[in-house]
């Protein structure tokens, strides 16, 4: 894939790794959607882009903040090689002509923790309205819209506003945990630790995050590829597709990282977004 970064906008050739509906129907993100013309938008912190189709694998990416998005859509990384690594394993083949246009974004980690915390239980779109209710009452106005919080932002909420926008039992847990990010290093020590399951304990210690959307937090805001969120879909691959009989979800995200080890994240989405389709493997 070949991209080039002008003043407002990226241009990206040869995009057979790059493809808008593939990356933001992938369960990574809740803010993001279609224009009347067609074109995907997408929204996250302060920063909204727009992505046009010019051609056979041809986009060009709108924005004020190309850096930002080059690092967002993860340009830097090489996806053909990572496809040509998993498809030694025959049995990832269909996933991976499925999806590759799939990437793993690089997102906030603030923003993260929140949505996936409203994410636990919860379904798609009531996810979606929780958030962009949240960011029009406490994110700062923009051109296009309104930001998501910043953490001063978020600690003015209180549970009756998280309740109040549909974040249900979810409420407290968002309460508190946003306050432990204001008052302890948690997002200090999240950054700097050199071990994944360091990390993964600081965050199960937050109200509101079990080891599925622990993991998720580590790989979509942390970018931490040893990791393999397992929900439902995830357990239908497991059981349906590989054969196995494990039923401990943790000990089945285990048995995929020492299956595909730091390209496990990668597998993972290229599994789930394929699985969704409920297409078997085999």
């Amino acid at each position: 894939m070949k991209y080039v970064v002008n003043n407002d906008n990226i241009e990206v050739f040869d995009a057979s790794t790059f493809e808008p509906e593939s990356i933001l129907t992938s369960g990574q993100l809740f803010r993001f959607g279609l224009l009347e013309n067609g074109d995907w938008w997408v929204e996250t912190g302060e920063n909204r882009a727009e992505i046009t189709k010019i051609g056979d694998n041809h986009y060009k990416i709108l924005t004020s903040n190309p850096k930002f998005f080059v690092n967002y859509f993860d340009f830097l990384t090489n996806y053909d090689i990572i496809l040509e690594r998993l498809g030694k394993f025959e049995m990832l083949r269909p996933a991976l002509d499925y999806g590759k246009g799939v990437r793993l974004l690089r997102q906030p980690l603030v923003e993260v923790i929140i949505n996936f915390i409203i994410s636990a239980n919860n379904n798609i779109p009531r996810i979606r309205k929780s958030v962009t209710g949240i960011c029009e009452r406490f994110g700062s106005k923009t051109d296009w819209g309104f930001a998501f919080p910043t953490l001063e932002q978020l600690s003015q909420a209180t549970e009756q506003d998280f309740t109040d926008l549909g974040c249900g039992y979810r409420a407290p847990y968002l309460v508190d945990t946003i306050k432990r990010l204001g008052s302890e290093k948690i997002l200090e020590n999240l950054r700097n630790t050199d071990s994944t399951e360091n990390a993964r304990q600081i965050l199960l210690s937050l109200k509101g995050v079990g080891p599925k959307v622990a993991d998720c937090i580590l790989l979509f805001g942390l970018n931490r590829y040893d990791v393999f969120p397992v929900d439902t879909w995830i357990n239908k691959v497991y059981t349906n597709d590989f054969g196995g009989m494990e039923t401990n979800r943790k000990k089945i995200a285990q048995w995929f990282v020492e299956q595909f080890g730091l390209d496990s994240g990668y597998c993972q989405q290229y599994l789930f977004y394929y699985k969704r389709k409920d297409i078997t493997l085999k």
